[in-house]
């Protein structure tokens, strides 16, 4: 397979882009262009036959076929035999997980079944299976409208609650459709599920991962990553993690003020102007057209929507100076959960509240350190630390080398391209 992949958007509607959920139908006569998603959704086949590829994996799609799509996978309808008639629902993933994961007394059944469902992209549901969601599916489409059809949804009361257990009913019902199409009992025993190629480099994608690192990761040769990730994409190693750090990017300009140079930081990339040659290649626009562009979507923020983790990062950079600044009262600040705030981080910043607290405050010591004569205790007061023995372990951990080393080496380079090197 070497078709150009298309990456959707992460909205789930274009009318709400900040909803949790839409419901559509659709209809397909003909092959489609492969789409990598970044939305869930689950797409249910009423009538139709053809195939589809799901992560270069290829399936059948008949009636009463059901499909399960989460975050980074690739789907390709390579063949249509009949027209493919089909309800979709487009979800956000990463705040049913959160959701799930941090529901008290459940937390095994919880990453058991999102473990199982990144796993198993398609049921074949018996008329029994395929009228229980249906079923579901009519609730979803009362709750929110049709998507397709541009009309303003009204929303009802308690409306959130109500659309996110129909979801999590679907996801239930959708694992045991397929348990008991395989004879299996539904208590099964825990198994590691290795995470796919794709959803590794998004997941690490603002660390300095290479071609050669994620192979050793899968045990495989470069040589097979680089085919692989080429079949399933389209693109290369390096063009696939620009795109994912691209993505995040859009994410960071709408909903926080961070600068680019922090944003570049942040994502992995090697500094501002990179980001800006990078993001305009993709979207046709600069990172500052885009962000006044979006800027109105920022008064739409909710916090139990996934923005939370932007809203907590902004908050860290313009407070990181704070010294009593901790994870307790900063989730209590935003009304959540300590633990809640703390896997959106990991997913959207790949840090912790504490990792990304201490990531900030060094590379503001960095910065003072290459530009300024202020003395290392100084500046370790300055960005937030108390006592020079955190600042200096917190320094070695991210730069691999004491305060001191680091100012006799570096030179700070302004957005100009001059260079700032300290003398003593």
């Amino acid at each position: 397979m070497n078709k150009q992949v298309t990456l959707q958007e992460s909205w789930t509607s274009e009318t709400q882009p900040n909803s949790l959920c839409s419901f559509d139908y659709e209809a397909i006569s003909s092959p489609t262009k492969a789409l990598m998603h970044q939305a869930a959704r689950f797409l249910y086949f009423k009538k139709g036959k053809g195939k589809i590829m799901i992560d270069g994996q290829g399936y059948h799609l008949k009636p009463r076929t059901l499909l399960l799509i989460t975050p980074w996978m690739i789907t390709d309808i390579v063949s249509v035999e009949q027209t493919l008639q089909l309800m979709k629902v487009v979800f956000d993933y990463q705040f049913i997980n959160t959701l799930l994961k941090n529901v008290i007394g459940f937390e095994k059944e919880s990453a058991d079944l999102l473990s199982f469902i990144q796993n198993e992209p398609i049921a074949y549901l018996d008329s029994v299976q395929a009228e229980s969601i249906e079923y579901i599916l009519d609730q979803i489409k009362a709750e929110l409208g049709v998507s397709s059809t541009r009309i303003a949804h009204v929303e009802k009361p308690m409306g959130i609650m109500m659309t996110t257990s129909k979801i999590v009913e679907l996801m239930i019902n959708y694992r045991r459709f397929i348990l008991s199409s395989r004879g299996e009992k539904e208590k099964m025993e825990n198994q590691f599920n290795e995470k796919s190629i794709l959803s590794y480099i998004y997941a690490h994608s603002s660390e300095h991962i290479t071609l050669e690192s994620v192979a050793d990761v899968f045990f495989m040769s470069v040589s097979s990553l680089t085919k692989q990730i080429s079949d399933l994409t389209g693109s290369t190693f390096n063009d696939l993690l620009n795109r994912i750090r691209v993505e995040k990017t859009s994410d960071y300009l709408i909903y926080t003020e961070i600068s680019l140079e922090e944003i570049a930081n942040l994502l992995g990339f090697s500094d501002a102007s990179h980001l800006s040659k990078q993001f305009k290649e993709r979207s046709g626009i600069s990172p500052n057209q885009f962000r006044k562009l979006h800027r109105n979507v920022q008064s739409k923020m909710k916090q139990e929507d996934k923005q939370i983790a932007f809203l907590v990062t902004d908050y860290l950079y313009k407070n990181y100076k704070n010294e009593k600044l901790n994870a307790t009262d900063v989730a209590n600040l935003f009304s959540i959960g300590t633990s809640q705030m703390n896997q959106a981080l990991v997913y959207y910043c790949e840090k912790n509240f504490d990792t990304l607290l201490h990531f900030i405050r060094i590379n503001r010591a960095c910065h003072l350190l290459a530009q300024t004569d202020m003395t290392i205790l100084n500046i370790a007061l300055e960005v937030g630390y108390n006592n020079i023995k955190t600042f200096n372990l917190n320094f070695f951990k991210f730069k691999r080398m004491n305060p001191s080393d680091f100012r006799s080496m570096i030179a700070y380079q302004e957005k100009d391209g001059t260079e700032i090197k300290y003398q003593k």
